[in-house]
């Protein structure tokens, strides 16, 4: 990989998106901070979030309930529909 190549998937700034979202397959995510299972189910809808920072890899692989890393449960991509999106700022990178 040239370093232009590797420079189109690195944010330019600080990123987020907050999103309503619907469980396409059943995913079980144990949180750290208490340590705690959930279990989501197909078909269930809630808000997500994601969010990289300015300068790094733009990773787009996986959804968050929320920004307190210990205390999140994180959800695949793969397995989420976006219904909505709710607010944002998305990286320029064209990812």
């Amino acid at each position: 990989m040239t370093d232009r190549e590797h420079q189109e998937d690195v944010a330019p700034h600080d990123w987020f998106m907050r999103a309503r979202i619907r469980i396409r397959q059943e995913h079980q995510s144990y949180s750290v901070e208490p340590l705690a299972l959930k279990i989501f189910r197909q078909g269930e809808e809630l808000p997500m979030v994601r969010w990289g920072r300015g300068g790094q890899e733009v990773e787009m692989d996986s959804w968050w309930t929320g920004q307190d890393i210990s205390a999140a449960h994180i959800v695949p991509a793969d397995k989420v529909e976006v219904l909505e999106v709710l607010e944002g700022r998305l990286p320029e990178t064209g990812v």
